[in-house]
């Protein structure tokens, strides 16, 4: 039996847990503020996190955000941008980064597929980092996209040294750091840093709404086990990757979702014969 944590989610105040069928909706809710990450959002986000992830009902994650902006980054004015830390170790940043940083690791790490409806803006390293650690993104055609390291004199955090060099490559990415321009979204569309580009947020809604219906009819074990699979072929050698799809697809080939939908497609293509 599958277990389930996220049928009636909790409420939250930053942030906004839902659930339809299989696909699970996570919005951040802090439009007076950007979308900015801070010490509650952060709990909020771990905590939601954490409860898809034990969930065996899942099959995909939208993360978007409300207002004009997916989301800015790091509050300013709190202890995220090191605001009234009394804490006088030298470790005292490196502590609450490391506390910072979990969030991003809990969002890649989730067993199924994450997209992120990037409704505006997404800059600094708490609002770039959440949409770089899904799967995918989809933006709207008016969202940017940049970091900010260099106009501040501090290194890239929240995991884009390393997420954006596998999307967008080692030159990109060192240019996306020091230099600190947005990247508008047709650009980041043909550098490969974002999947899919919508003109507003309508069409946005209306193409997560889309998505929803069709990763929601699809079997859950199955689209698990092709995330690892993937996951796995970007370091492997091909005779193994070779051998770890034989191994995935000889279990999945067991599955009764395997044996339905083959039976509903070889009917379709029988009938599209006659």
């Amino acid at each position: 039996m599958k277990h389930s944590t996220t049928a009636s989610p909790p409420t939250y105040n930053t942030i906004q847990l839902e659930l339809a069928g299989k696909v699970a909706r996570l919005t951040l809710t802090r439009p007076d503020k950007l979308n900015s990450l801070d010490p509650e959002m952060l709990e909020e986000l771990l905590d939601a996190l954490g409860r898809l992830q034990i969930d065996g009902n899942i099959n995909a994650l939208i993360l978007s955000g409300t207002g004009r902006l997916f989301s800015a980054g790091v509050d300013l004015s709190t202890p995220f941008f090191m605001e009234a830390v009394t804490d006088t170790s030298i470790f005292s940043g490196t502590r609450l980064l490391n506390w910072q940083h979990r969030v991003i690791e809990a969002l890649y790490g989730l067993p199924f597929l994450t997209i992120a409806a990037v409704n505006g803006d997404a800059c600094g390293g708490g609002g770039l980092g959440l949409a770089m650690a899904c799967d995918m993104r989809i933006t709207v055609r008016k969202a940017r996209f940049w970091m900010v390291p260099m106009m501040l004199d501090v290194v890239q955090d929240f995991g884009l040294s390393w997420l954006m060099q596998r999307q967008i490559g080692p030159s990109r990415t060192m240019q996306m750091a020091m230099l600190g321009n947005p990247v508008p979204a047709d650009q980041a569309l043909s550098w490969g840093l974002v999947n899919e580009l919508v003109e507003d947020q309508p069409e946005l809604v209306a193409r997560m709404d889309a998505l929803e219906k069709q990763l929601g009819g699809m079997g859950t074990d199955a689209l698990r086990m092709l995330k690892l699979i993937i996951r796995n072929g970007f370091t492997s050698q091909l005779r193994e990757q070779l051998g770890v799809e034989a191994v995935a697809n000889g279990l999945t080939f067991q599955s009764q979702e395997f044996k339905e939908k083959k039976a509903a497609y070889l009917n379709s293509y029988k009938k599209g014969k006659k």
